[in-house]
């Protein structure tokens, strides 16, 4: 279809009666410059009205805090001394905020409108160390920052900490690193390494902060049992 100014349309005027047949020329029904001042007029009126057009409405953000509950574990009697816990590492991707899922195995990616309250490294450093003065081979365990003297360090790194959701409703993965160190000579007294999966209860974030939180408890009693078994042997 021609655009409608593609081609100006003449009229041919004729004279009256007395001039029959003689040409008085051609002329355009619009001048160039009002012809495309209308175009103009006509497309602003549609991009303004393309403006005020009502949108979806965007998906609210939901917050997230990691619940780690307490497993009962048996550690045996207090061995006394402090542990500095020194702050749990984790790589570029779970640094920020965001909850991560996989969907193939090697693949991560995030939940969009879902956030933690805090990054699951903090989240999970400060649910351990909570556990530790709870129940564990130590008197105290404080930060390494916090200007207390202790015998030894504990560092923890997480490895994976996403729900995986390949299948219906999928579960949530939590893979850690621990390493006690002396710290008088930096003397490596163990190293272990923890696995931990919990069935999500929806294949949503909602179900993976839950199934995360039920899975962090489950490395977190393991942790608190290795401590235990650690510090036994080195006590001999």
């Amino acid at each position: 279809m021609k655009h409608p100014m593609a081609s100006s349309r003449v009229r041919r005027s004729t004279a009256a009666a007395g001039s029959a047949g003689r040409d008085v020329g051609l002329k355009p029904d619009l001048e160039p410059k009002q012809a495309w001042a209308r175009i103009a007029i006509v497309l602003l009126a549609g991009v303004l009205a393309g403006c005020t057009l009502p949108g979806p409405a965007k998906q609210a953000t939901v917050t997230h805090v990691l619940t780690v509950t307490e497993l009962p574990v048996s550690t045996g009697p207090r061995a006394g001394g402090v542990l500095l816990l020194a702050d749990t590492r984790a790589g570029d991707f779970l640094a920020g905020n965001r909850i991560a899922f996989s969907r193939a195995e090697g693949t991560l990616g995030r939940y969009q409108y879902a956030h933690w309250h805090e990054p699951p490294a903090r989240a999970f450093q400060d649910a351990l160390r909570r556990q530790l003065n709870a129940g564990g081979p130590f008197d105290a365990v404080v930060g390494f920052d916090a200007g207390v003297l202790g015998e030894q360090v504990l560092n923890t790194r997480l490895l994976a900490f996403h729900h995986d959701a390949a299948q219906i409703p999928g579960h949530a993965r939590v893979e850690l690193e621990a390493e006690l160190v002396e710290r008088a000579n930096a003397r490596l007294l163990a190293r272990a390494g923890f696995v931990a999966e919990a069935p999500a209860p929806s294949h949503d974030a909602a179900g993976a902060a839950a199934a995360l939180g039920e899975a962090s408890a489950r490395v977190i009693a393991d942790v608190q049992a290795w401590l235990a078994q650690v510090r036994a042997a080195h006590a001999r």
